[in-house]
């Protein structure tokens, strides 16, 4: 690959035509990376017309069309036009992923990268950014589903059954993609084990409390980020993007319900899509189980280590504020998430400055632990079982979908309202560090 000389490199960053096809391979890299690890349209796009401006390419001269799995770039100047594209097939959440993009072309604007160094280190990313091993992940899965079990008025014998469950389930799943089964073949499988294990231990063991054990033993299979994104993307008017991730959500939400019903199909069916868990009472239960299942999913979506106790404490400070308006305040459920969603979010904009970090890194984890897809995965158990269900049980189940949907779209709003109400103010916020950095470019010409 070739190397530049000082002017030369001004020069290649500067006029957006030369080396065009290795400036638009950069592009669609970055828009890779950032699909694939689970960002938003609105960051993907964002991120991709911040590296236009590093190497020279006016945002006007570019076209970006951005779906679930396609990456499409096209530049257009009088007659010239180019147009690229790139698939995304694999779909993995990676916060340090996304942070390490982001960091990496502010970093390429301070020290003034040339398009040699700034392509060869973007191409290393995939490579160069740790990832947990199963084994954690799997306990970080067994932690997070028990946590939630802890927070919604489950004991210490549940906790440890949650865990024992979960990680069957966990490994289930593992298992079976190795084996090479469709992915969704693969999450049914884990329900399903999740959920005779889960059984087994309640019908054998008299404790009213492992009915919550039930409840949560496959919650972590249900896909929080991308059920966000579909809402962000959707209010955003990226609606074909958001549209596929609502259905591969349905898809995975789906599957994995299925696995548990086939688990109790031969079995006297528990009521437990009946267990109320709606919060009563605030506690220090509730504080505990909200900061585990935080920290522990944020791990699964691989969450830098240093940003877990962080992103633990966010999830305490959504669910706790969500609970006090419910329970002092009498709030419905998705008026009291939007708000705890909001105001995290709102604070963990500032935080994320203090940590040197995105802001998205934190919040979206944060959220997680308000766990927008349980009422969901309910609701589509009992259609399952709609022929058995008695007329209150009807009404159950869709108050069960409504309120699910309400509750993933106030997250979803909640999180995002730093860039609704502030965004111009965090637009010209970077765009005015974008040109102080441009304007140093030239600073060491002639040395």
């Amino acid at each position: 690959m070739k190397q530049f000389t000082l002017e030369e490199k001004n020069e290649v960053l500067e006029n957006p035509f030369i080396h065009i096809h290795r400036k638009l391979d950069v592009l669609l890299n970055i828009g890779k990376l950032l699909m694939e690890c689970g960002a938003d349209t609105n960051r993907i796009i964002e991120e991709m017309l911040k590296a236009a401006t590093f190497m020279g390419i006016p945002h006007d001269y570019l076209n970006i069309h951005i779906s679930y799995t396609t990456i499409m770039v096209n530049l257009l100047h009088k007659e010239r036009s180019i147009t690229v594209f790139r698939k995304t097939p694999v779909h993995v959440p990676n916060m340090a992923m996304i942070n390490a993009v982001s960091k990496l072309t502010w970093r390429a604007f301070e020290r003034h990268y040339s398009l040699t160094t700034y392509e060869q280190l973007i191409s290393k990313l995939d490579s160069t950014i740790p990832v947990y091993p199963d084994w954690i992940k799997g306990i970080a899965c067994a932690l997070g589903s028990a946590g939630l079990a802890f927070l919604y008025s489950g004991d210490m014998i549940a906790f440890i059954v949650t865990v024992i469950c979960s990680l069957i389930g966990y490994f289930g799943r593992t298992l079976s993609v190795r084996f090479g089964c469709n992915e969704y073949v693969g999450i049914a499988i884990g329900g399903f084990a999740a959920m005779v294990s889960a059984y087994g231990f309640y019908s054998h063991i008299e404790q009213d409390s492992l009915v919550y054990v039930l409840v949560c033993c496959t919650l972590f299979m249900i896909p929080g980020v991308p059920l966000i994104n579909s809402v962000i993307d959707t209010i955003n008017n990226h609606i074909l993007s958001g549209i596929t991730r609502a259905i591969r959500t349905i898809l995975i939400v789906g599957s994995m319900t299925l696995g548990m019903a086939m688990a109790l199909y031969f079995s006297p069916m528990p009521a437990f899509s009946f267990v109320d868990i709606k919060p009563h009472v605030l506690s220090i239960e509730q504080i505990i189980g909200s900061f585990t299942a935080a920290a522990s999913f944020a791990v699964l979506f691989n969450a830098p280590v240093r940003l877990l106790v962080s992103i633990g404490i966010g999830g305490v400070l959504c669910v706790f504020i969500r609970n006090l308006l419910a329970v002092e305040f009498g709030f419905s459920i998705p008026g009291a998430t939007f708000v705890g969603a909001a105001v995290m979010s709102v604070i963990y904009v500032k935080v994320s400055t203090w940590l040197k970090t995105s802001s998205t890194i934190i919040i979206v984890p944060s959220a997680i632990a308000l766990m927008p897809g349980i009422l969901y995965y309910r609701f589509l158990f009992d259609i399952l079982h709609i022929n058995a269900l008695s007329e209150s049980g009807l009404l159950h189940m869709v108050q069960n979908g409504v309120t699910g949907v309400l509750t993933i779209v106030g997250i979803a709003v909640g999180v995002a309202i730093p860039n609704v109400l502030a965004q111009k103010y965090l637009k010209a916020l970077k765009e005015r560090r974008i040109q102080q950095h441009l304007a140093t470019r030239h600073i060491n010409d002639g040395q």
